[in-house]
């Protein structure tokens, strides 16, 4: 209960802060009522979620069980709620994900949709209550699976054992960023029929849009890459994960050495990382050539190669990660903040008009920008031996790290 009232606590904040800006810009289309409906409709899907999670909680055995749980059915949900918004939109009433907007803010205010958000966020939040009741004190409703006696031959290896530890979280990450890169792929036959039936847009890119189509593919390269870079941080990170709560130095009095557990992290993160990439291009260009008028098949090509000049950057953050080892903890969550850093920098800098030179700021900004601009050599040979250097200089500190 307190944590579902520190939940409850703060959406009444989000609601009044949200709320209390939009007013505060003073635009007679931006009223007050339009602007409580938008800021109770991101409260509710906020507490929505924290029900969901909840009733998860009291269901699964363990935290990892819950939270995939969790971003699975969010994440079913969403693909769903794109796939009705442009197919079918009256299906798009049955998901609860829709709701929070299908009341059309500033526009109706519908409050039935914000009703019925609240209704069902009241019915999950008191299955878990039920369910709550029902269990034992940590124990789960459903019992646990119980795990093999014996270990394979491949579970007992470092690499098999750290596949183990993460393979959820690869997997889903891995599924979510197909996902995504499919759906940013589907956009692409609305550019090609917006282009084609505009007579100024034509003459603007020529008589076709495969300029707007370029500029438009380089900056979808960086949002998946960026998806794609979550995953081999994550396996680094749970190296960090295990020796802080010291279960790692049960490993290591055995036969099991430092640069073992090390090599072991470096292999996974840089396997799963290019992997990451590579799915984004295909995925993407897969989804591109078919949703197109003009079915060309290249452009699959294009988009594998556009995700492969990203690949420096996986090699830089997994060096940075592994390096992060070795120094204090709060090193690791600056990789993930640079990360964050180089995305909005990149990603927003035409809307907030930013300066060049914070651009350049940009790790995303260091490589060209395929397809819209050529392959340049220098810039993916320097970030690329600057992240192999990292991951050298951290398997000499890691290796002289002591463990507890």
């Amino acid at each position: 209960m307190a944590t579902n009232l520190l939940v409850l606590l703060h959406t009444v904040l989000t609601i009044i802060l949200v709320s209390g800006i939009l007013v505060s810009y003073n635009v007679s289309s931006i009223d007050l009522k339009g602007s409580l409906y938008f800021a109770c409709s991101l409260g509710l899907a906020s507490l929505l979620g924290a029900s969901i999670a909840y009733l998860c909680a009291q269901i699964f055995a363990t935290s990892s069980q819950a939270r995939g749980i969790f971003f699975s059915i969010v994440g079913i949900l969403y693909v769903l709620r794109a796939g009705t918004d442009v197919s079918n939109l009256t299906l798009s009433k049955f998901n609860p994900l829709a709701w929070t907007y299908l009341g059309h803010p500033f526009y109706q205010n519908d409050w039935y949709y914000l009703i019925g958000l609240f209704l069902l966020t009241l019915i999950v939040f008191s299955i878990g209550l039920v369910f709550e009741s029902s269990r034992d004190l940590g124990s789960s409703t459903i019992a646990p699976k119980k795990g093999k006696t014996k270990a394979s031959k491949w579970l007992a290896t470092p690499l098999g054992f750290f596949f183990y530890l993460n393979r959820s979280t690869i997997i889903s990450w891995l599924l979510a960023d197909g996902v995504i890169a499919l759906m940013y792929g589907s956009i692409y036959g609305d550019i090609d029929t917006f282009v084609s039936s505009n007579k100024l847009i034509s003459q603007m890119f020529a008589n076709n849009s495969t300029t707007l189509i370029n500029s438009f593919t380089s900056l979808i390269m960086v949002v998946t890459t960026v998806i794609g870079l979550v995953i081999p941080l994550v396996v680094v990170h749970k190296v960090q994960f295990e020796t802080n709560k010291e279960r790692l130095g049960y490993l290591l009095v055995q036969r099991v050495s430092r640069l073992k557990v090390y090599y072991s992290s470096l292999i996974l993160s840089l396997f799963f990382g290019t992997l990451a990439i590579l799915m984004n291009g295909f995925c993407l260009g897969i989804a591109a050539t078919s949703s197109m008028q003009a079915n060309n098949g290249k452009f699959i090509t294009t988009c594998i190669k556009a995700s492969l000049n990203q690949w420096p950057l996986v090699c830089l953050f997994v060096g940075l990660m592994l390096l992060s080892l070795s120094l204090p903890i709060f090193v690791g969550w600056l990789v993930y903040g640079l990360l964050g850093y180089s995305f909005c920098i990149t990603y927003f800098a035409v809307l907030l008009d930013l300066p060049k030179w914070m651009m350049h700021t940009s790790l995303f900004n260091v490589l060209a920008k395929m397809p819209m601009e050529k392959f340049d050599l220098m810039s993916f040979a320097i970030l690329t031996g600057i992240g192999i250097l990292a991951m050298l200089l951290g398997g000499i500190l890691y290796t002289r790290k002591e463990i507890v």
